[in-house]
């Protein structure tokens, strides 16, 4: 399989990408996941019961093996939960997990959760990749460096990491599913530049290659010898670097909410392939989507000049745009927006560094504005946590901007166990963010693998493409 990069880590808890998370989904495996059709499936776990309070999860385990050969025990699932939520360890999910009060092994297959307080969407984070169940011994013996010598209980071992060319995994004989996985070995090779990517594929040199650049869609669907896989559910946008001064008046974030033709993102940066956001990342299948709500702005140029204007800004201002020039489509969404921000006077300047140099900047909220691709870890309305709970900075939030009645819708959405109360909880949250658009979002987008025509069984999951890679235990190739 072709990698867009090569990962940063292959530590279990910690979000390192696409690429990671392809890599780890083979090698660990959680108490839940999603499966190939985007709904939750038990994986380690069989089932679990939920008391009547919805404070307490008590786990049944499946009698599955560590690729070491020792059996996945209560024990290991309590190690593995802590380990997440010991700040030290940095793991991407430890905010959503910090609503766990204790975990017990009662005996060695049942282990229970207790939780702070109830959370509708808990099993949907469990059922992330970077909630991984870890072997204690495996961790303890190797100093915790679990990106180094990466060991779980998945359809794959890991074999060898030679950096800058290759990771090898081989088949994990006695993996708890029947069958699986099909393929003995599977071997990923790494291609940063997208064109080398495609001929890596149109050459047989790999089998499978993630992140198919819009260009090429058209030409691999026609190719009598490739297959293209594709899947709506992620989307681009823009975040806003509050701090920044002009970004820290509400009204400039509206100014560029309206002043995108989102059809010249979609039309110059995807070639044609795509749907424009107007509103927030809901999607129509969400307990939380309301139309209202999705279809808030409009291309308004001489609304945006005139917000410009009532905030102090009548003959614009200077601000640097962070992209990268990896990923053809992120380099060309940026492209546009400057664009169409020059429009109105807002002069942007272009930083595009390589993938790796951007996610520091990001991490660091070094950028005035920035350019995400992204989608939601999970299928609840939770997911939307990421780009709006306040405190340090992730990926994906606006730094310097929190709101404490958001803060308190998100908490109130995680507690709340009736659907309807939740619609409405979310539904006075979209009000706001919108109002305040720390985020403006501009497109819905395919996400494509492209494969030899005699590869079957590889899923690309709907709304959840970047977990995708936990399908590969089902592909096979037919030579």
């Amino acid at each position: 399989m072709g990698l867009s990069g090569e990962p940063a880590n292959l530590d279990p808890h910690i979000q390192a990408g696409t690429p990671a998370r392809t890599v780890r989904l083979l090698v660990y495996r959680g108490l839940y996941n999603y499966g190939k059709d985007g709904q939750l499936s038990p994986e380690l776990a069989e089932s679990y019961e939920v008391s009547d309070d919805g404070l307490t999860y008590t786990f049944h385990l499946r009698d599955a093996k560590f690729h070491n050969g020792d059996p996945v025990t209560a024990q290991d699932v309590k190690y593995s939960l802590e380990r997440i939520l010991d700040e030290k360890t940095g793991a991407s999910f430890y905010d959503q997990l910090s609503v766990i009060d204790r975990v017990e092994a009662l005996d060695e297959k049942t282990v229970q959760v207790t939780l702070k307080n109830p959370m509708a969407p808990f099993i949907h984070y469990l059922a992330l990749p970077e909630s991984a169940i870890v072997s204690q011994k495996w961790a303890q013996e190797h100093d915790g460096n679990l990106s180094q010598y990466p060991m779980g209980a998945g359809p794959y071992t890991f074999v060898e990491w030679k950096k800058g060319q290759e990771i090898i995994l081989k088949k994990f004989d006695d993996f708890y599913k029947p069958g699986l996985p099909k393929t003995p070995n599977i071997r990923f090779f790494f291609y940063a530049d997208e064109n080398a990517r495609m001929n890596a594929l149109r050459s047989g040199d790999v089998d499978l290659v993630e992140y198919v650049p819009w260009k090429d869609a058209a030409t691999i669907e026609a190719d009598p010898n490739l297959q293209l896989l594709s899947t709506t559910g992620t989307f681009m946008g823009l975040v806003f670097n509050t701090n920044f001064e002009p970004f820290s008046d509400p009204r400039v974030r509206q100014a560029v909410a309206y002043a995108i033709e989102r059809q010249a993102v979609i039309d110059t940066a995807f070639n044609g392939r795509g749907y424009p956001m107007y509103g927030t990342s809901i999607p129509e299948v969400s307990l939380a989507y309301d139309p209202k709500y999705a279809n808030y702005f409009t291309e308004d140029k001489e609304k945006a000049k005139a917000l410009l204007a009532e905030a102090g800004y009548a003959d614009g201002f200077t601000a640097r745009l962070l992209a990268t020039s990896q990923y053809g489509f992120h380099e060309q969404t940026a492209v546009v927006v400057k664009a169409e921000l020059q429009k109105i006077g807002i002069n942007l300047e272009l930083d595009l560094p390589d993938w790796a140099t951007r996610i520091e900047k990001n991490l660091a909220g070094d950028y005035d504005m920035l350019v995400i691709g992204t989608g939601p870890d999970i299928t609840d309305p939770d997911a939307i946590a990421d780009y709006y709970q306040s405190g340090g900075i992730r990926l994906n939030n606006a730094p310097g901007w929190s709101n404490a009645r958001v803060d308190e819708l998100l908490q109130m959405g995680r507690q709340e166990l009736d659907t309807a109360k939740r619609k409405e909880i979310y539904g006075e949250l979209q009000q706001i963010v919108l109002d305040e658009s720390p985020l403006v979002f501009l497109m819905w987008r395919d996400q494509s693998y492209a494969a030899k025509k005699g590869l079957s069984g590889f899923t690309n999951i709907p709304g959840l493409s970047f977990q995708s890679g936990l399908t590969l235990e089902e592909a096979v190739l037919t030579k």
